[in-house]
């Protein structure tokens, strides 16, 4: 009866999961249709993206620390809500800053699911039996990507752009009403306790590097690194992250305990988590262009090949799940990043004659390399850590996560642009290969990190901080 509960509350809280992956591979979809319907460049209509990514990656690790001390269920249950009802207003925006500012409290809601599912799990299943379930957060973050795009042409073709954000609804409304059966409410910090223990100034300080930062990274891909905006951009973020840092050693009870990444698990798994996402953009960047131009291929038929990575990610994370149950977590994390690195230097091998099978094969086993490589980190990251800290741990992982999206994204454009580039088959025969082999020497270096840095077997929890 445990066993099934344990299931459930593991179904409701994914529920969330898909949904807000679902809806970033949606809007990738829609953005040449709301460019359209708002009559505005591609740039400006960007930051319908880039401030909801913002907003979730500065705000994560406040809410997991939020949701240490008053407990994970309500902040669930805001979530799925906020981001529903943001989403419905989003359908119904009838200007471009509307659709932005909805898309902001989209991103509040989807930072406050984010910082807590991995943390849910990981509260409701003992350790030794949490590898499998996390496996399984891969496959469903995997599914919702895959899916996204298929639903998304669906809805624009036949019910317009405003389903897109339609959609969301009942999803948020299944995952509320099944947290609030299910899901256990644990009794909130005393008031004068979480006012001690919340650090307002270091958080917004780290709201503001964050941000900047991510902007200066999502503006790489137009502007030069010594360009004025862009040294802005990364000129607020070091001096603001260098205000957190000191902030951070002078409080009793920072935002992030510096403390934690003397755990070397702690460490290692976040430092080796963001390459992982940092490479998962290479492959997604550049293929397309490969395929366009040297293979002739049209954008439904790239988008096939292209999930070919995303189905052999279901497979194997949830495989590696258990494999991480039975013998530990390093196991499984050093054969997904020696897997991974394979890939990238069969990957480096393509050539203006190389068969498109050739590409599927190099994806696929991409896939498999990540999907035995992430579940397996995050399993080590959240047991390295005392229990009190998992709900933070959970919002720094999904704040990687989210940078390395960006960075990933920023160093694969950057790189081809400079050596190769869109111009023609040749030069993107040339801007993949160097990509690639990038990815195979970040590959390698994670796999040497996380061969000496995590333990053999799951670590003990960390003494209390």
């Amino acid at each position: 009866m445990l066993r099934l509960r344990a299931w459930l509350i593991f179904a409701i809280v994914t529920t969330g999961t898909f949904m807000i992956n679902v809806d970033m591979s949606v809007l990738n979809v829609a953005l040449p249709t709301l460019q359209a319907e708002f009559h505005t460049r591609l740039e400006t209509l960007s930051w319908v993206i880039v401030a909801y990514l913002m907003i979730i990656t500065g705000t994560l690790p406040l809410i997991g620390k939020l949701s240490d001390l008053y407990g994970r269920k309500p902040f669930f249950i805001a979530g799925v809500t906020l981001f529903g009802g943001f989403a419905a207003l989003a359908a119904l925006a009838k200007s471009l800053p509307a659709l932005i500012v909805y898309r902001l409290g989209m991103g509040i809601g989807s930072a406050l699911i984010q910082a807590n599912v991995m943390s849910i799990v990981a509260d409701t299943f003992p350790p030794g039996e949490r590898g499998r379930p996390m496996g399984m957060i891969g496959s469903v973050v995997a599914v919702g990507t895959i899916v996204g795009p298929a639903i998304g042409g669906f809805l624009l073709h036949y019910f317009g752009w405003p389903a897109i954000f339609w959609i969301n609804v009942p999803f948020s409304l299944l995952a509320a009403a099944g947290a609030w059966v299910f899901l256990e409410n644990r009794r909130p910090a005393s008031p004068s306790v979480v006012r001690e223990q919340i650090d307002v100034l270091g958080a917004t300080y780290f709201l503001i590097a964050v941000s900047a930062l991510m902007q200066g990274l999502n503006g790489l891909s137009r502007l030069s690194f010594f360009s004025a905006p862009s040294l802005a951009a990364f000129g607020t973020s070091a001096l603001f992250w260098v205000l957190y840092i000191v902030r951070s050693l002078r409080v009793s009870e920072p935002l992030i305990h510096l403390g934690l990444f003397r755990i070397p698990t702690f460490a290692v798994g976040n430092t080796t988590g963001l390459l992982s996402y940092v490479l998962i953009g290479f492959p997604q960047i550049v293929l397309p262009y490969y395929l366009h131009l040297v293979h002739g291929y049209t954008s439904d038929r790239i988008g096939l090949v292209i999930t070919a990575q995303a189905v052999a990610m279901i497979v194997a994370s949830t495989v590696a799940g258990g494999l991480a149950d039975r013998r530990g977590t390093r196991l499984p994390s050093l054969i997904g990043l020696a897997v991974s690195a394979a890939a990238f230097g069969i990957l480096a091998l393509l050539g203006p004659r190389t068969p498109v099978g050739f590409v599927v094969a190099g994806l696929a086993l991409f896939g498999v390399g990540m999907g035995f490589f992430q579940p397996p980190n995050n399993v080590a990251v959240l047991e390295s850590v005392p229990k009190e800290a998992t709900g933070l741990t959970g919002g720094i992982i999904a704040t990687v996560r989210n940078l390395g999206r960006v960075l990933g994204v920023a160093v694969a454009t950057f790189l081809f642009d400079r050596v190769g580039g869109p111009d023609g088959a040749a030069e993107a025969v040339v801007g993949v290969r160097v990509v690639m082999l990038v990815g195979l020497a970040l590959s390698l270096f994670a796999w040497g990190l996380t061969f000496v840095g995590q333990g053999k077997r799951h670590l003990a929890p960390a003494r209390k901080l």
